[in-house]
């Protein structure tokens, strides 16, 4: 009996051009085709045995939910990747058959968090650190990032052409959200047009010299900047979080939110932003109490006068 077909040394020029790819998910790709190539495997097969692997700590660590979704994620990526630069990219059948595989590992769900109170800013906080700060290239993405309540790396993708004039004071803005799911956000007209010139906008919207910038790096400067101006450090993610909870705080929906938000269930807002509490008094409804007994006297009171009157 034929022992079970191996890769061949074709497969280790496509491991070498996965690897080189430079993108956000090198490392974890690196840990993946280690993962592979030690045990002899096609990249296909290998990546529901790679899934279990790592949920069952066989790399010795124990990973997070959310590691544990950018290593699959990273995976899924250079499987589709070795798909369409293969000899089979144009066989219908087989690319059913490669989703089929890829769906098969799931990702796992991550329960949203609540945000601390002390991870938000307040209006004031927000308006200080916008006037005190004098790096004139944060201080416009600290603004359109608290504006708006989008992510970081949404910002820096906007295109120009991405950007239609809309009604009225507001041009209406296309962003690109995860999983590639496309929403439509409202920036003032004017404070576009500063963007544009401060950055002398050629492409995106946001860009440095015709060249995008690095999300951790405007991450970083915001951080120094808000040290410098209130006293603590706060993230580009830190200033969505804030939109978020003033928006709900002054009353808006919870779906209105998610939806500028780029959130598909309005629980996850809700769990995340949500942070009203009853007092110890408010828990317990007492209806015994002379305020809760009171309407009822009130709507007696007519019929007493009636009889009184016949």
């Amino acid at each position: 009996m034929a022992g079970k077909q191996r890769p061949g040394r074709g497969y280790d020029r496509l491991f070498a051009e996965l690897e080189g790819i430079r993108d956000r998910y090198r490392l974890d790709v690196k840990q993946f085709i280690g993962f592979v190539k030690s045990r002899r495997l096609f990249i296909v097969d290998g990546l529901a045995q790679y899934a279990k692997w790592l949920d069952d700590g066989g790399s010795g660590k124990s990973y997070s939910p959310a590691t544990f979704n950018r290593k699959i994620s990273a995976a899924k990526n250079r499987v589709r990747y070795a798909f369409r630069h293969s000899d089979y990219a144009a066989d219908l059948r087989r690319r059913y058959q490669l989703e089929d595989v890829l769906n098969s590992v799931r990702l796992k769900k991550i329960d949203p968090f609540p945000v601390p109170p002390e991870k938000l800013l307040s209006v004031d906080e927000a308006k200080l650190l916008v006037r005190r700060t004098r790096d004139g290239t944060i201080r416009l993405m600290v603004t359109f990032l608290v504006g708006t309540g989008v992510r970081v790396s949404e910002m820096l993708g906007i295109r120009l052409s991405a950007i239609k004039a809309g009604k009225g004071r507001f041009a209406e803005v296309t962003i690109t959200g995860k999983a590639s799911k496309v929403r439509t956000i409202h920036v003032k007209k004017e404070f576009v047009q500063r963007i544009k010139e401060h950055f002398h906008s050629t492409t995106r919207l946001f860009e440095h010299q015709g060249k995008p910038f690095n999300r951790i790096s405007v991450t970083n400067r915001i951080k120094h900047e808000a040290l410098r101006t209130i006293g603590r450090e706060v993230t580009a993610q830190q200033l969505r979080h804030t939109w978020a909870a003033i928006q709900i705080q002054r009353g808006k929906e919870i779906q209105a939110v998610a939806a500028v938000l780029g959130h598909t269930n309005p629980g996850v807002t809700s769990r995340m932003y949500v942070t009203a509490r009853l007092t110890p008094e408010e828990t317990f409804l007492d209806l015994e109490e002379k305020q809760a007994a009171q309407p009822a006297r009130q709507a007696s009171a007519p019929a007493r006068r009636t009889g009184h009157a016949g």
